[in-house]
């Protein structure tokens, strides 16, 4: 009885289970069965998802890299060989898989999914080619997005447009709406095909002859010097003298750091931006704009004796800056800088497909995505395709350069002497190192604070490098110039707007401390009127080399109260930086050029080969 009861006890409280609530309900089956619903055949569903992948991989990550790269030969380390096996095999991968899994959609989803592809097809291939705004050349120069949101905005409205477009005609009839997407795609297609042979006819020299910016500048031994003789420029990018002057007068311990160097108050630059100033500066030949950058590099190389009579007295060149503004292909070199290499064996087929997807990317891409796509060039080049940040490979990054300093420190060699030529980024955004050296994120918002606290890391490493060729015992056989490529002048929309913080001045730092000199005798300045054409000639001096006499004459010999008439070359733009113009501008200076009366605009012509850099 007790077992009974216990039984009843336990048994009588137990409820019936509830039955088990579906998943999905009928009604959600019924409009998910209708979205699904398709009378179409895999074939023709195939044929349409096929003609809308084909133009979005054709227009982005065929069409566009390959035209990108054809218009822009000269800013690349790798040739077209290099670059076509990798983008071909990608865009062919692509268009295999998506057209398939999205002809595996069915019904109202495949419509809707096929619509969204051609809208972003046709709304990229319009952006790049008609409504992009023009943000300037891709040099690491800071981009002010904040001011462009109604743009971004109208820019916007204008996809959702181009967008809906495929979606209307899907709406009204789906027979018209094949078609629509078919032949849309076909033209999108024939358009750019004819556009690729039409650009391969036009550069059919330089992609056969593989002009262009071939090779790097590797970095192995960028810390080593001679124990005899050395001559060591660091460049440091946009060093308007008025930097150098604030800089010292906020801090006169700097001051006391460059006892022994001379501070040369009237120094001008000859062109307002990197190319051609830094090819200018070491070969010593002009560049009138009337050929391609390329072939005025390979010529300037080829007519230039600098590097020859440098190997040729038994002194080792080293070279770290960018190729494309020395010699765009290092075998122009001739075997004369230590450190080029071929870009052979070395660029990544990967890091090329994906620095020029997002050379792609920063094209086509709407407004409003911009930011998220925006690189500095010489990112693409080395970052990218050679995927170093290890300083193994030259790359203009100063925290990289100040990091494998303090790793490697200087070290010495029996050479005759050396020539090193260090292309720092000064003044020049993006501003990503600090006053210690150490990397930041760049700080767009407070520009100015940002970019003296990376002039002040790079003197702080200047001074640490001087204190270990100290350590070496060879400071006072070497030569220390410090200057720049060009002020601030090139954003300015002409040389006389080139003033004030927003444009920098017209005159550039130029330090220089010679082997020999007495390193106890505090910093002095003089007013010779130089420029960067004496500078050229007085890296041959320093290290005992002659050069022609064809007028110039190196700093050393020139008086301090003689006459000298300097030239400058001018290329400006817009208040913004964009739109920039195609004139070269000519001025005479005579006398004291940080008084802007004497300059004189002698000559105003239009460039046959525009370069923005």
């Amino acid at each position: 009885m007790e077992n009974i009861l216990k039984t009843e006890k336990k048994t009588s409280g137990d409820k019936a289970p509830r039955p088990k609530k579906p998943l999905f309900s009928d009604k959600f089956k019924e409009k998910l069965s209708a979205l699904w619903n398709d009378d179409r055949r895999f074939s023709e569903r195939l044929i349409t998802s096929g003609a809308a992948v084909l133009a979005f991989v054709f227009t982005f990550l065929m069409f566009g890299p390959f035209e990108l790269f054809v218009s822009n030969m000269s800013y690349f380390v790798f040739s077209a060989k290099q670059l076509l096996p990798p983008i071909i095999i990608f865009g062919i991968a692509v268009l295999a898989v998506a057209t398939v899994l999205f002809a595996l959609l069915r019904g109202k989803i495949f419509n809707a999914v096929i619509s969204l592809v051609l809208g972003i097809t046709v709304a990229g291939y319009i952006q790049g080619n008609y409504i992009n705004i023009d943000h300037g050349a891709l040099d690491g120069t800071a981009v002010a997005w904040h001011d462009f949101k109604w743009q971004m905005l109208g820019n916007l409205l204008i996809w959702a447009v181009i967008i809906l477009i495929p979606i209307i005609f899907c709406y009204f009839s789906r027979d018209v709406w094949k078609s629509f997407v078919r032949i849309v795609s076909l033209v999108l297609v024939v358009m750019q095909v004819f556009g690729a042979v039409y650009l391969v006819v036009k550069s059919a020299y330089q992609i056969k002859n593989d002009v262009s910016g071939d090779g790097y500048f590797e970095c192995s031994e960028q810390f080593k010097v001679s124990k005899n003789k050395n001559t060591i420029v660091f460049l440091l990018d946009r060093m308007d003298k008025k930097y150098m002057d604030k800089l010292l007068a906020k801090d006169p311990e700097l001051r006391e750091k460059l006892s022994g160097f001379t501070y040369y108050k009237n120094f001008t630059g000859s062109y307002s931006r990197t190319f051609p100033s830094v090819t200018y500066l070491l070969s010593g030949k002009k560049y009138d704009y009337d050929m391609p950058s390329g072939e005025y590099m390979e010529k300037a190389m080829r007519e230039s004796t600098f590097f020859s009579s440098l190997a040729s007295a038994g002194y080792e060149t080293r070279l770290y800056t960018d190729t494309q503004y020395v010699a765009g292909n290092v075998e122009n070199f001739g075997g004369t800088v230590k450190n080029a290499a071929t870009s052979k064996g070395k660029a990544k087929p990967m890091k090329i497909l994906s620095a020029m997807l997002d050379l792609s990317a920063y094209r086509y891409s709407p407004e409003a995505m911009k930011p998220y796509f925006h690189i500095y060039t010489d990112n693409i080049t080395q970052k990218y395709i050679f995927g170093d940040k290890d300083g193994s490979v030259y790359t203009m990054d100063d925290a990289i350069f100040y990091k494998a300093f303090r790793e490697k420190g200087v070290t010495l060699d029996d050479n005759a002497g050396d020539f090193i030529f260090y292309h720092l980024q000064g003044a020049h955004d993006p501003f990503t190192m600090n006053e210690k050296g150490e990397e930041v994120m760049f700080d767009y918002i407070n520009y100015g604070e940002a970019m003296y606290k990376q002039i002040r890391g790079d003197f702080k490493m200047i001074f640490s490098y001087i204190k270990q060729l100290k350590a070496a015992g060879v400071y006072d056989n070497t030569t220390i110039i410090i200057t720049a490529d060009h002020g601030r002048t090139g954003t300015a929309p002409s040389l006389e707007e080139a003033t004030g913080e927003n444009y920098g001045e017209r005159v550039l730092t130029l330090l220089i401390k010679e082997a020999g000199a007495d390193t106890s005798t505090p910093l002095r300045t003089s007013m010779k009127q130089i420029c960067q054409a004496n500078l050229h000639k007085t890296f041959l001096r320093s290290m005992g080399i002659s050069y022609e006499d064809n007028g110039i004459r190196a700093i050393e010999d020139i008086g301090e109260d003689e006459e000298m008439t300097r030239y400058f070359y001018m290329s400006g733009s817009n208040k913004t930086g964009t739109n920039r113009d195609t004139n070269l501008v000519t001025y005479e200076i005579k006398g004291d050029a940080n008084d802007f009366s004497n300059w004189k605009k002698v000559k105003t012509e239009k460039m046959q080969y525009p370069f923005y850099d």
